[in-house]
């Protein structure tokens, strides 16, 4: 297997195109300064979860070999189009990898990622008391697969952290959908159980980003994606979609706070969430250390005014916007100029390789820098 990494390798060595500014430029996105053209990262929707094309998801996630084989499988189809974008890949554990840290159960399909197949009582989750980590399965795991993609890779491919997931996610994985009933019956036991959660996603994250000797307020992230960024004002990324089925009243008592305190502990961060709740996305638009917010479903908003609403807070959108009917190649990248202040800045767009098939991504990139440089 090694033999068969090292021939991949070469190959993506020999295919990186790489713009040695880009990461630089994302990391000034994110820290609110201006650049001479917005950063694009290409985005090529994918038919299966799994990465790569050899090895499933099972047999990736109980051999790291198998793993990191995926992986490089992926960069390889894209590392030519990589542009600003700095390659990052991370041990992909699913969203089970911190929950799995209480002692919960999961279920590892061959065609998906893994997924929990058990909660803990109110009464259990008195009980837990965290680990020390070193000794917990799937942190010995993280780790192993962490230290072997660094040894096994160059630099410029950069290794990021498993899925952490945020503080309210992890308590409704770990506790259930009655997490929504006792949010009216019993709050002061969430807050218990979300004090736990904070707790150990912090101690996980300071850990790992020790093990790739990461600096606690910057790092690399892909958000699942190989084709990543880089962010100099911030050390963890949030997710947060369970947050998204709360009142606003909830979220501002049993969200906010923690990821305040998550964010606060790498000095800043990125968040995501899917599906659409304009309350909790200005919540973290107006959260200090928010750097970033990712829409997981860009497609439920109305993009000039949601656009506008970063522009006011001086924040970064990074992620997709779908293309309008009948929209061209051109009049989508001004649509883009003219709803970030004239391309200067507060837009991280993934690109969707999908929506302009007749173009390349080089073309695309080309036309892209052309009209963002451009005095109209």
């Amino acid at each position: 297997m090694n033999r068969e990494i090292k021939k991949l390798l070469k190959i993506v060595e020999e295919k990186k195109r790489i713009d040695p500014q880009g990461k630089d430029r994302i990391a000034d996105i994110l820290e609110n300064r201006e650049v001479d053209v917005l950063p694009l990262i290409f985005w090529r929707p994918q038919n299966t979860s799994v990465p790569g094309k050899t090895y499933n998801m099972e047999e990736q996630f109980y051999d790291k070999e198998k793993m990191l084989y995926g992986h490089l499988e992926e960069i390889v189809d894209c590392a030519q189009n990589a542009f600003d974008a700095p390659i990052c890949i991370r041990p992909n554990f699913g969203t089970i990898f911190i929950p799995a840290m209480f002692g919960l159960k999961y279920k590892v399909p061959k065609d998906t990622f893994p997924w929990i197949t058990s909660h803990l009582t109110k009464d259990e989750i008195r009980k837990f008391k965290i680990p020390y980590l070193s000794e917990v399965d799937m942190m010995k795991k993280a780790i192993e697969y962490l230290q072997f993609f660094k040894e096994e890779l160059p630099e410029w491919i950069h290794v990021y952290l498993p899925d952490t997931l945020g503080p309210f996610e992890i308590a409704h994985s770990v506790y259930g959908d009655n997490i929504f009933y006792e949010i009216y019956d019993d709050p002061n036991f969430i807050h218990y159980l979300l004090d736990l959660c904070t707790e150990l996603y912090i101690q996980v994250t300071d850990k790992l980003k020790k093990i790739i000797g990461e600096e606690r307020e910057s790092c690399y992230h892909g958000h699942a994606l190989v084709r990543g960024i880089y962010m100099r004002n911030g050390g963890t990324r949030i997710s947060e979609d369970s947050a998204t089925l709360l009142s606003p009243e909830h979220i501002d008592e049993f969200v906010i706070p923690y990821d305040r305190r998550a964010l606060e502990v790498f000095g800043g961060g990125f968040v995501h969430y899917c599906g659409k709740h304009d309350y909790l996305l200005e919540s973290y638009l107006q959260l200090e250390k928010v750097r970033a917010v990712n829409l997981g479903n860009p497609e439920m908003y109305e993009f000039d005014s949601t656009m506008q609403k970063f522009l006011n807070y001086e924040k970064c959108y990074f992620g997709l916007w779908p293309k309008e009917d009948e929209e061209t190649l051109e009049e989508y990248i001004y649509r883009m100029k003219q709803a970030t202040g004239g391309g200067r800045g507060d837009l991280i767009l993934h690109f969707d390789e999908a929506i302009f098939p007749e173009y390349s991504c080089q073309d695309i990139s080309q036309k892209w820098k052309e009209i963002m440089r451009s005095s109209n």
